[in-house]
């Protein structure tokens, strides 16, 4: 159950102005154990970079123009990245060609200054679709259903406190 789901309203906190809760060793070791699965998502990126050839924003990118970002702007938008460096991301995957460039309708002068996944591009996110299911599977294996869902449940919990406004 969510803290969202039991009603609890968390108050947004300035984390650096408060004393910690729990002893200082237990909260070293959670940033460890955090780290550590920070160490896992950068393992996986290499596994998917090894696999399709593309660095994670690469992929971030390819994704976002796959789920409609059309514009070097919305992509940016959608990514997180400054303009520049998702104009220069596109630029490089459309060297590659995962994408392809195409004119709005509505332009007269017909500029291609919009953008779309190749067919190439669609591939290769299969790929990296593939690469992260088979790691999960991997992951399920090792721990059994019982332990699989419970971290589950406790990676849900983490990312819902984590997303929430009362740690930032």
């Amino acid at each position: 159950m969510s803290t969202r789901d039991a009603g609890t309203a968390l108050s947004v906190v300035n984390v650096r102005d408060v004393a910690p809760a729990a002893g200082v060793a237990e909260i070293l070791s959670l940033a460890d154990e955090l780290s550590r699965i920070g160490d896992a998502g950068t393992q996986l990126a290499r596994a998917i970079e090894s696999t399709t050839g593309l660095r994670a924003g690469e992929v971030q990118v390819l994704a976002a123009i796959a789920a409609g970002a059309e514009h070097p702007r919305a992509i940016a938008d959608s990514t997180g990245q400054v303009p520049d460096a998702a104009e220069a991301t596109v630029d490089s995957l459309a060297d590659r060609g995962l994408v392809g460039r195409h004119a709005h309708e509505s332009d007269p002068r017909g500029d291609l200054g919009l953008v779309h996944v190749s067919a190439s591009g669609h591939a290769v996110l299969e790929q990296v679709e593939a690469v992260r299911i088979r790691l999960a599977d991997a992951l399920f294996g090792a721990l059994g259903l019982e332990k699989a869902q419970e971290l589950r449940r406790t990676l849900s919990a983490v990312a819902e406190l984590v997303e929430a406004p009362a740690l930032r």
